[in-house]
């Protein structure tokens, strides 16, 4: 069986007690701590007179004082010039002398004007195939018609009834001219010189071209001799 303790030295009574002694302590630390730290964070400050207001705070003074006027700029150095003012009559010593004797009986050579003579220009060879070829203007029958109208069959040759093709070469210039007509394949003295007589007759044909550019071109063009 338990022994229960007596009135005196039970504590529950007493309880409630302990705990206000407590809170009231605490409140007291609190309060004294509080104080305490407040104390050490107040700034002082001072009115000062004609709105003047000097703040001490943790060692630093701050003003509202007009900052001091900047220094002067430097005076920039003047450089002195002198201007020297010389005399413009200069003495111009003339030693020219025209005591010289002139003989009016001497010959003076007659002035001869120099001959420029302009230099040719050779012309590039004439090529057999261009891109181009040349054309008689008006085309191949105007050629043709050209020839029959012009052309004359040699007495001589008709008589001895020579007939046959004279092949002509020659060259379309670069303006259309016809040079340098000549029979390659001769047929007759006649006939060849008829055939020739009648070509450098021929009126301008449109030149060759070889990359866009006028050329030089052989031509051949046979020319036939026939009796009916």
């Amino acid at each position: 069986m338990i022994e229960k303790k007596s009135a005196k030295g039970n504590l529950e009574n007493k309880k409630i007690t302990f705990v206000l002694i407590g809170l009231i302590v605490v409140l007291a630390l609190v309060y004294a701590s509080f104080e305490l730290f407040a104390s050490q964070d107040k700034k002082e400050i001072v009115v000062m007179e004609e709105e003047e207001i000097i703040i001490v705070e943790d060692n630093v003074i701050a003003t509202d004082q007009t900052p001091p006027p900047p220094p002067p700029e430097p005076q920039q150095q003047q450089t002195e010039i002198i201007i020297n003012i010389v005399d413009d009559n200069i003495k111009v010593e003339t030693d020219w002398n025209f005591s010289a004797d002139f003989d009016e009986n001497e010959t003076i050579e007659e002035y001869v004007p120099i001959e420029i003579v302009e230099e040719e220009v050779e012309e590039a060879p004439p090529v057999r195939i261009a891109e181009e070829m040349p054309e008689f203007i008006g085309g191949t029958d105007a050629l043709y018609e050209f020839l029959r109208q012009n052309l004359q069959y040699p007495e001589i040759a008709r008589n001895n009834g020579i007939q046959g093709t004279v092949l002509i070469e020659f060259v379309v210039e670069k303006d259309g001219r016809v040079s340098n007509v000549k029979a390659v394949a001769p047929l007759y003295p006649d006939c060849d010189a008829e055939a020739i007589r009648v070509v450098q007759k021929l009126p301008k044909w449109k030149p060759g071209k070889q990359m866009g550019k006028a050329v030089r071109v052989y031509y051949n063009l046979p020319i036939r001799f026939a009796l009916n």
